[in-house]
């Protein structure tokens, strides 16, 4: 049975859509949306039958998004995509850019695609957070101490607050919404790797409720940009200065990725349920 105090992150009236379920929900019908490494999909295609889609990657090993009218699936790089300039209302980039080589290249493809006034969603790793430092060690791992040399290291480029302003201001976007978001580490549902998740996120939930170590704690940025075609200068974050559009989100389901605001009573449950999915989570202290 879920509990009222974990729910689902709610958008005021007056705020600007930020997460990837609220961008979907407010396209208007008929808006065309590039997915970009789009994986299986960044969200489920079949909830908005009214959207034109283009959906794009370098590779498919989950298998690429199941086709239908209004849904177009090629194989490309978004360092250099065969797509005509600034035909998308909505342009999602959901954890692919730390991926990438060619970063400058790639962020001059998603400010050319995106039409003026247009809305690029973008999701990135923190690269001071432990999720992301863990990421990168499991990789070195795997590489140098299990001797798959041919493995690629998949987290490329790394990411703090002042760095993504940039990337974008200086290529004619303006900032309108942002969370900053902890780790679920629900990459760690990779098969290989599935076995370890229930145990390691328990023992983080205890460092957190018995000594006061978040090591989950803004892992993630979360960003919606619109396009005004006008480079500018980033807004200078280093001293504190708040930015357009916060957006609070204090826990992440290990299971479904999705993102929640828990409220929990005291005493402090050990146990929190995700009002997504319907599956539980280990609970640290409230955030």
């Amino acid at each position: 049975m879920s509990v009222p105090w974990a729910r689902k992150p709610v958008r005021a009236p007056a705020e600007p859509p930020l997460f990837l379920h609220e961008l979907i929900d407010a396209a208007p019908s008929g808006a065309r949306v590039l997915d970009a490494g789009c994986g299986p999909g960044s969200w489920p295609y079949a909830g908005r039958p009214d959207l034109r889609i283009t959906a794009f990657d370098i590779k498919f090993p989950p298998g690429p998004p199941a086709g239908r009218e209004g849904v177009d699936v090629v194989r490309a790089s978004l360092e250099r995509l065969p797509l005509r300039d600034g035909p998308f209302d909505l342009v999602v980039c959901h954890y692919v850019l730390e991926h990438v080589i060619a970063l400058a290249a790639c962020c001059d493809e998603l400010a050319r695609l995106t039409r003026p006034a247009g809305t690029l969603y973008l999701s990135v790793p923190r690269a001071a957070a432990f999720d992301d430092r863990l990421y990168r060690f499991a990789g070195i791992f795997t590489k140098t101490v299990l001797l798959k040399f041919g493995k690629r290291l998949e987290h490329q480029q790394r990411f703090d607050l002042s760095k993504v302003l940039e990337l974008l201001y200086g290529r004619g976007f303006v900032l309108t919404a942002h969370a900053f978001v902890p780790a679920g580490f629900s990459w760690m549902n990779d098969p290989r790797t599935k076995g370890l998740q229930g145990p390691f996120t328990e023992a983080l939930a205890w460092l957190h409720r018995n000594l006061g170590c978040d090591l989950a704690r803004d892992a993630n940025f979360v960003f919606a940009f619109r396009k005004t075609g006008v480079p500018a200068v980033a807004p200078d974050v280093r001293g504190g200065a708040p930015l357009p559009g916060a957006r609070r989100v204090t826990h992440v389901c290990r299971e479904c990725g999705e993102h929640a605001v828990l409220d929990p009573p005291k005493p402090w449950p050990a146990r929190w349920e995700c009002p997504w999915c319907g599956k539980p989570n280990p609970l640290g202290r409230p955030r």
